[in-house]
Formats: C-alpha cells, structure tokens, sequence
C-alpha cells in the first residue's frame, strides 16, 4: 500500500489526474499562500507564487522528482520563488523607504523551515507506523482516513461487516497513538489532526 503522498503524485504524474491535482489544490492552497505572505509581504503576490508553485507542478509533473514528501516539495518550491520574487524586487523596495523588507527575515525563514522539517519527520513516523499494519487493517484505514469512505461503504466493498471495519480502524488507531507515546506537547496536536483528516 503506497503512502498518501506517493499515492497522490502518482495519479498526477502517471495518469494526468486533473481531479487528484484539484485536491491537492485545495488542500494546500490556502496555507502556502499564509506561507508565502510571511516572506513577500504581500498577499497578492503571495497568491501568483503559489499559483506558479502548482502551475509548475502540473507542467513539470512527468518529470519532477519528490524525495520526501508532496507536501513539503510544495512548501520548498513555494519558498524558493517568493525569494526569487524578493530578488527580483529588490530594487523597487529599496526605493521605497518606507517598506519594511522583507516581512518575514532570513532566520524567521529558516525557523519555518524548520518546524515544517519536524513536521515532515512527525509524518513520516506516522506513514511507516501505517505502512506496519496488517494488511487488511491498513486497507481499511487507507480507504477511511485517505479515500475519505464511510464504514458501510468500506464494509460492501470489502464485503465484511460493519463491525469489523470499526474493529480495524480502531485496531489501526491504537497502534499509532502507541507508535506515538513518545510525542508530547504541540506535536501531540499535529498528530491528532493527522489522524482524524487521514
């Protein structure tokens, strides 16, 4: 069973998928462009850069290759073209001494750099802990959490009871929150929401 995000850029890059890229879209859009504001200043220019990010993303989908996770391909691109973006407009803001540039600075950059990588280790733990589950418990857990299914659906496609759908997602719960004992604090919040959007 591939893990959401492979999953996901596969549809993209092997079989053009414009409905998994409109998810993709709406899934991320929104907090890149929060992302993206933090270093441009702007929420205008914010918006084409990360229009630009997923324009890439589509043109360039048969040959980009994501070594981590989609998420953070997106997050890195997005990065990288407001700072081209600030570049370009270096001069311009220079002219205007009354503009504050940039409005995120280069060690706030880093620092959100930062946490998206601790989070990016955060889910990585929690693909490999699903990735372990018996393979029936992880299908049902993949169709729930990933294939947003309801137990009745998953348990006429799987021809099983709904019972038994509840039992393995359940199974599949408490072996992640045990996988994940050791997570404390702001991580623990990161985790649930993981759980309960997946």
């Amino acid at each position: 069973m591939p893990n959401l995000d492979h999953f996901l850029f596969d549809q993209i890059r092997e079989r053009d998928d414009q409905a998994t890229f409109e998810h993709v879209f709406h899934t991320y859009y929104s907090s890149l462009c929060v992302f993206a504001a933090g270093i441009v200043g702007s929420r205008e220019d914010a918006k084409d850069i990360v229009n630009d990010c997923f324009l890439e993303l589509w043109n360039r989908r048969k040959t980009i290759v994501v070594k981590t996770s989609l998420k953070s391909y997106l997050y890195i691109s997005v990065r990288n073209l407001a700072l081209n973006h600030l570049k370009k407009s270096r001069s311009k803001l220079e002219l205007q001494s009354t503009i504050s540039y940039p409005f995120y600075k280069e060690d706030e950059i880093a620092f959100q750099m930062e946490r998206l990588l601790k989070l990016e280790d955060l889910e990585q733990r929690l693909k490999t802990s699903i990735d372990s589950l018996p393979e029936q418990c992880r299908y049902i857990f993949y169709l729930n959490r990933y294939e947003q299914m309801a137990y009745k659906e998953i348990a006429k496609k799987m021809n099983l009871s709904v019972g038994t759908v509840k039992t393995q997602i359940a199974r599949a719960l408490k072996k992640i929150r045990t996988d994940f004992e050791d997570v404390k604090d702001v991580s623990q919040i990161f985790l649930l929401n993981l759980v309960r959007h997946f």
